[in-house]
């Protein structure tokens, strides 16, 4: 098992057929950097294959190759080498990637998550990175790979999108002089505002107006959650695109530091999104749960409908509150 991005990036030169994979229901980041590292390595004269459960968000097309990435089946054989991109484990992926399936395949893990599980042959895991687009524009660089202005523009997209638009605290000096050299090198950040700025989906208004009739706010003010029944999902199939941010209504709210946005996702099954702004480690949180994702923003499946999620990750949530409220009275 190899940690070190030399490897990683010689482990890349050295393969001709490679599968790249992001995580289903896709963002900004994982989709960002499935297509710059894809490009590049065509570009590169090597045969690729792009690889997700779900179909890739219209808003997302700005970016060029973003309508060949293929919607995988169990049917297809993976080549030799099979690369996870922004993925803490394979089964990230959504699709039924067992052991069988891996065995003898030379996997190369390339993510950002605090709670990636480093299940690659060589792993390239920077936490501290804003976004993992941050993790493959060093890679390329290691590679020697040139950036075009397609490729800039897709490591933009996930340099802003994980970021807040370079508005959270795992923005660093280096993030910004990245972004601002991917701008000098062609990104199109007219077409980024325009389609994941200054659009917002009829659904997605919907979901707002949903989860705020619907919003719970503790007594001290800290902590605040909402949810998405599986009905209304099943009622209104909104896109991946038109939940993302959702929670950001609730986090916003003035004197909330943990937020919670519980989506029913299956009749018995829910997915919970929690956010911080200031001291909270809701990675933390999810972790207990078995989740995990990053200091201020993190995920857990939970097997129950939302109400019982709400309920099980609650106490959790104000009893994190109440020892940190302790502490600062001492």
């Amino acid at each position: 098992m190899q940690q070190n991005l030399k490897d990683t990036a010689q482990a890349l030169l050295e393969a001709q057929y490679i599968a790249i994979i992001s995580h289903k229901n896709p963002d900004g980041d994982t989709l960002g950097s499935q297509l710059a590292l894809g490009r590049a390595l065509q570009q590169s004269g090597k045969d690729v294959v792009l690889y997700n459960r779900d179909k890739v968000a219209e808003k997302f097309y700005f970016i060029a190759g973003a309508d060949t990435v293929v919607q995988y089946t169990d049917e297809m054989i993976l080549p030799d080498t099979v690369v996870f991109v922004d993925c803490t484990e394979p089964q990230l992926a959504g699709f039924h990637l067992t052991d069988a399936v891996l065995a003898g395949k030379t996997i190369i893990n390339i993510d950002h998550h605090a709670s990636n599980k480093r299940y690659g042959t060589y792993n390239y895991v920077v936490s501290t990175a804003g976004a993992n687009c941050q993790n493959i524009y060093h890679v390329l660089a290691a590679m020697g790979l040139p950036v075009t202005s397609d490729i800039a523009t897709a490591l933009y997209v996930g340099l802003s999108t994980d970021t807040g638009n370079f508005m959270y605290d795992n923005v660093s000096s280096e993030t910004l002089r990245i972004a601002a050299e991917l701008k000098d090198l062609g990104a199109d950040t007219d077409s980024l505002r325009l389609k994941l700025y200054e659009s917002c989906s009829k659904k997605k208004i919907t979901l707002m107006k949903y989860i705020l009739n619907n919003l719970h706010i503790s007594d001290d003010g800290q902590y605040a959650w909402s949810s998405i029944s599986h009905q209304m999902m099943t009622d209104l199939q909104p896109e991946s695109t038109d939940i993302d941010g959702l929670i950001n209504t609730i986090k916003d709210i003035e004197g909330v530091e943990i937020a919670i946005l519980f989506r029913g996702v299956e009749e018995k099954r829910t997915k919970a999104s929690l956010r911080s702004k200031v001291w909270a480690d809701v990675n933390q949180i999810a972790g207990m749960f078995g989740g995990g994702g990053h200091v201020r923003a993190s995920g857990v499946s939970i097997d129950g409908d939302v109400e019982y999620a709400a309920a099980l990750l609650g106490p959790a949530v104000e009893e994190i509150i109440r020892q940190h409220d302790a502490a600062e009275c001492q």
